[in-house]
């Protein structure tokens, strides 16, 4: 009866809140550092001003001083660390999923363990290391695939069995146990007094930090930040304006016009402190358990329990409170309990604990669950540093020199890409979007997903014209940027839900293949619309043509023409991966994947000429312009999309040998060209008219059998045809000269020098040790292997030399395939004699080679 009991809330509230509950969180630990505001009033300009005095501007104040930039100006609305800072967990994990935000996390705790030793406050930082424990044998694969990530990257970790994982941490139970990670460099350190140290480093360097001082408002002048106004009507001008403003950044990013999109919403956070018990050391590893959404560590002598809820509860829905410093939450039992009854298993001893406090404090969530770091696209000069999703201090001390590196560098020492704010679009930043998406993103934390799965919350937030109609032919979608597109067609629903083993053949493989062979030996169609689309027209040629062949690698043909190309920056890195189409009355609409929007929008937008002689009209699907008059793109591919080419247009013979645009209707128009390197052709309509068009397109079907196929076959096809995608396969820290495309041709004679030629020009090809390369599996089971889906470790002759970045099955050769960037040199790269490739997947190789569908 008493073991029922312990679980339940009831229970909770009458022997352990009442008498117990000690008022460990009404106030912060920690130091304070003197900080006056008597100096506002001296203070009229800065080279940057940071808004937000928890770890993330204080890191970023302490590296731009590190740098030599000492007229920087932190204002913090309350005290510094009051905001989620002060609460926080402490927990420093080295072991991540993405090696950029791995790489900023190894540099966190390296800053923290030595920060002292330069300030004379002590962080608070050890070294405890960790454990992360697998009680399902999908856990336990996702664990070995980290893990062998995390050695390639030179973390410390060990793949341990239940009995060694319970003599590294005697206290928990391991029953239910399959295995885990054990990480002897993880830490834990003392958030507000690391805040602190590091606002210490950053005054002795010349910062100065103003507390109860709120901005207002960020103020600009010809689309770049110029200063902002404090609440008390003071005027402070500045080239930089950095928003670290943690759970309010969305509202300071509010604070200026135009407004910048920082999608984040808070969520209630919980949890349980208890006081030590005699004959028990808390002082090992702490532990993470995924599978039950935990966390616990040694506080204080006796033990902490921190959860991750299934369902997220969104707070402050009706605004930012009017006192938002050093903020708690009421508890909430309910939601703690069925992780209470989970700890009490993992930790047996639990049960005769003595509770100090339940814990609710707020933390913001993305609605991808990766930080928001970088430029903002709206304002020059105007940068933000938020969204942590409850790893602020994990990421902190990273992206405190990441950013600062960016504003002083005047670009990031390496793109990464879970971190850029461009990776959203404006209708992200939608309350009701994000408080409905919020319900998941926490519990998604430490949830096992299948490879490639999609959120159930905060969707439909863009669909296309013919999303109700797909849907009724048994579309199941996926979305990106917002966007709904259809995966494949199964009547039967997604049934990824129901695969017993998510690292290995997926359960839709059947359905993808019929959709690929019906690609590959008759006609299909797939919605496209889910694209960036921009449109540009000027009264004068002389001036649009000159403009686009700027910016684009390639030269552009004449009106009919359309051609594949990237734009690079300065550097010849690769800003945009796009279609530029003329049409036959002289405008240019070019499109570009969907996750390359807010993006390539910037980049063009950016080298407009201020004298407005071009206009420049965003036709995406999510856009403002949308509903007055965008596009709808269907895709027709297959040996028999010639036949249907011909129905739609009376007879007319489509040139498959040439890519031209042809005018379609009164506002339509076709392109002939390839899709994913098959034939085929793309019809551009007035989104109004889709389904009829749609409906007519399909109207062949009693002749031709034309068919509903998803991505995901079109993503098979782009493999075997030697075509990489932008922003997976490779992005902005790569070049030209690394990634070598057939589709794409670098043209260094055209008659209009274009931005990053000069670089292209000066970088020989043999001189590249990065390269994106082509792979295939060989000695590889699709029925029974564990599958590559990303971040796997790629040897060459025994040495680690890069990292996977997708992978594809290919019917034609039954065998999967894969891209991957590795460094090495480029002779034993290229070469088919002594290259002996290998990939590890979960701990295990496979042999691989180049590949080319030339020669497949």
């Amino acid at each position: 009866m008493q073991s029922t009991l312990l679980g339940s809330a009831r229970w909770l509230r009458q022997n352990w809140q009442l008498g117990h509950l000690s008022t460990l969180r009404k106030t912060p630990r920690g130091r304070h550092l003197s900080t006056s505001s008597s100096h506002e009033s001296s203070i009229n300009n800065a080279q940057v001003v940071i808004c937000g005095g928890g770890i993330a501007g204080t890191s970023l104040a302490y590296h731009l001083a590190k740098r030599g930039w000492k007229d920087v100006l932190l204002l913090e609305q309350g005290s510094l660390a009051c905001g989620t800072t002060w609460h926080a967990a402490g927990l420093v994990g080295l072991i991540k999923g993405d090696s950029g935000q791995a790489e900023l996390a190894r540099y966190s705790a390296n800053l923290y363990e030595t920060l002292e030793q330069e300030t004379g406050l002590s962080t608070g930082y050890k070294r405890t290391g960790a454990l992360l424990l697998a009680t399902t044998e999908n856990r336990l694969i996702q664990l070995k695939r980290l893990a062998v990530r995390a050695r390639c990257e030179g973390v410390d970790c060990h793949l341990l069995n239940p009995g060694e994982l319970q003599d590294v941490v005697p206290w928990i139970s391991v029953d239910d146990v399959l295995g885990g990670i054990y990480s002897p460099r993880d830490g834990v350190t003392e958030p507000t007094n690391t805040v602190m140290a590091l606002a210490r480093g950053a005054t002795n360097k010349g910062v100065t930090i103003l507390e109860k001082v709120e901005v207002k408002q960020v103020l600009t002048e010809s689309g770049r930040v110029s200063g902002v106004e404090t609440e008390d009507g003071q005027v402070i001008q500045c080239q930089y304006f950095v928003n670290a403003a943690g759970l309010w950044a969305r509202n300071v990013g509010q604070r200026s016009n135009p407004s910048v999109s920082v999608p984040l919403q808070a969520n209630q956070h919980q949890y349980a402190v208890f006081k030590p018990k005699q004959g028990v050391d808390f002082n090992t590893p702490y532990v993470r358990d995924w599978d039950h959404g935990l966390y616990i560590r040694e506080w204080s002598e006796g033990i902490m329990a921190g959860i991750f809820a299934q369902n997220g509860k969104p707070v402050f829905l009706d605004g930012k409170p009017p006192v938002s410093e050093f903020m708690s939450l009421p508890d909430d039992w309910d939601a703690f309990d069925p992780h209470f009854q989970s700890f009490l298993k993992r930790v047996p001893c639990a049960k005769d604990l003595e509770l100090r406090q339940l814990f609710n404090g707020p933390e913001s969530f993305t609605p991808d669950m990766q930080p928001l770091v970088g430029q903002a696209p709206e304002i020059r000069n105007y940068f933000v540093m938020a969204g942590f999703h409850s790893q602020g201090v994990t990421f902190g001390g990273g992206a405190g020199k990441y950013l600062a590196d960016w504003i002083i560098d005047g670009k990031p020492s390496k793109h990464m890409a879970s971190l850029d704010i461009k990776r959203f679009a404006p209708h992200h930043n939608r309350l009701r979007y994000l408080q409905e998406r919020a319900t998941e993103t926490e519990g998604r934390s430490y949830k096992l997903s299948p490879p490639n799965s999609e959120f159930e919350k905060g969707r439909k937030l863009c669909c296309t014209a013919l999303y109700g109609t797909l849907s009724r032919s048994g579309a199941v979608f996926g979305e990106t940027m917002g966007m709904e597109l259809p995966l494949y067609f199964d009547k039967k629903g997604n049934q990824s839900d129901k695969q017993d083993n998510v690292w290995g053949k997926p359960a839709w493989f059947d359905t993808v293949l019929a959709e690929y062979q019906a690609c590959q030996q008759n006609v299909a169609v797939v919605d496209l619309s889910a694209m960036a689309v921009f449109e540009l027209q000027s009264s004068s040629a002389e001036c649009l043509n000159p403009f686009l062949q700027k910016l684009c690698a390639t030269s552009l043909g004449s009106p009919g023409s359309c051609t594949n190309t990237w734009m690079l920056n300065g550097d010849a890195n690769i800003v945009s991966d796009c279609v530029v189409t003329c049409t036959p009355d002289s405008r240019y609409i070019i499109m570009s994947s969907a996750k390359q929007w807010t993006a390539t929008k910037a980049w063009l937008t950016k080298h407009l000429p201020e004298d407005q002689s071009i206009v420049f009209k965003d036709l995406t699907p999510g856009s403002e312009a949308y509903k007055m008059g965008c596009y709808s793109i269907l895709g027709v591919i297959g040996p028999k999309a010639e036949k249907v080419f011909k129905k739609l247009t009376d007879g007319q013979d489509m040139n498959s040998d040439e890519v031209g645009c042809y005018k379609y209707g009164s506002n339509g128009h076709i392109i002939t060209t390839t899709l994913c390197g098959a034939k085929g052709f793309l019809l551009l309509l007035p989104h109004q008219i889709a389904e009829v068009e749609y409906n007519q397109l399909m109207s062949c079907n009693q002749d031709l059998k034309i068919k509903n196929v998803g991505h995901y076959a079109l993503r098979w096809i782009q493999a075997e045809n030697d075509m990489p995608s932008y922003g997976t396969d490779y992005n902005r820290n790569n070049t030209p000269r690394e990634v070598k495309l057939a589709t794409h041709q670098i043209d260094l004679q055209k008659s209009f020098e274009f931005i990053g030629q000069k670089a292209v020009a000066a970088t020989k090809s043999e001189e590249t040790t990065r390269q994106l390369i082509h792979l295939a599996l060989n000695n590889h089971n699709v029925n029974s292997d564990i599958w590559p889906w990303g971040s796997e470790p790629i040897y060459l002759n025994d040495k680690v030399v890069g990292m996977t970045t997708s992978a594809s099955y290919s019917p034609a050769n039954e065998r999967i395939l894969f891209w991957g960037q590795v460094e090495a040199n480029r002779d034993d790269m290229v070469s088919s004699e002594g290259a002996a490739y290998e990939v590890d997947i979960a701990g295990k190789r496979y042999k691989a080679e180049l590949y080319s569908n030339s020669t497949s």
